[in-house]
């Protein structure tokens, strides 16, 4: 599988578009569908969101999106710029700064919509992953039944004769 690696940094809410047309060109590029697009679009903005509402106190305030596509899917790290994730803590710091900003509902949303999500516990980056290795197996599933679908009706017209 050949390597596909991509960044984008936004400086603030007002770039989400940014990150819009991003994902919209990963997935033009993946011919991802509408649906399974719209949820990476709304998992991505949701939780570079969330980055920005809890650290909105920062100085320069900057997001990386590096997207990476691996045999496992399309990845999405979202991070603040010139964080280190620090996994010695423990979760209450998160959960703490989760019900501080009412955000609940934020994270509800997001792992409802991705296939997997982790996010470092002092909250300076969230890991998306959404599968689509499966998308073409479905596909030809489809294709299978719909060839077995036009043989059936060809051999009940042949019947018919």
């Amino acid at each position: 599988m050949k390597h596909d690696y991509r960044e984008l940094v936004i400086t603030g809410n007002k770039e989400i578009t940014k990150l819009e047309r991003f994902v919209e060109e990963i997935c033009d590029y993946y011919n991802i569908n509408n649906e399974y697009f719209g949820n990476i679009l709304l998992a991505t903005t949701e939780a570079a969101g969330i980055l920005f509402s809890l650290n909105d106190s920062l100085s320069d305030g900057k997001i990386f999106i590096s997207f990476d596509r691996t045999s496992k899917g399309l990845i999405f790290k979202i991070r603040l710029s010139n964080s280190e994730d620090k996994l010695e803590e423990g979760e209450d710091i998160l959960e703490q700064e989760i019900r501080k900003h009412k955000l609940s509902r934020d994270i509800f949303i997001i792992k409802a919509l991705t296939d997997e999500i982790t996010i470092s516990v002092n909250a300076k980056s969230i890991i998306l992953v959404f599968y689509v290795s499966s998308m073409n197996y479905e596909k030809s599933l489809l294709r299978i039944n719909q060839l077995k679908e036009y043989w059936t009706k060809k051999e009940d017209v042949k019947q018919k004769k």
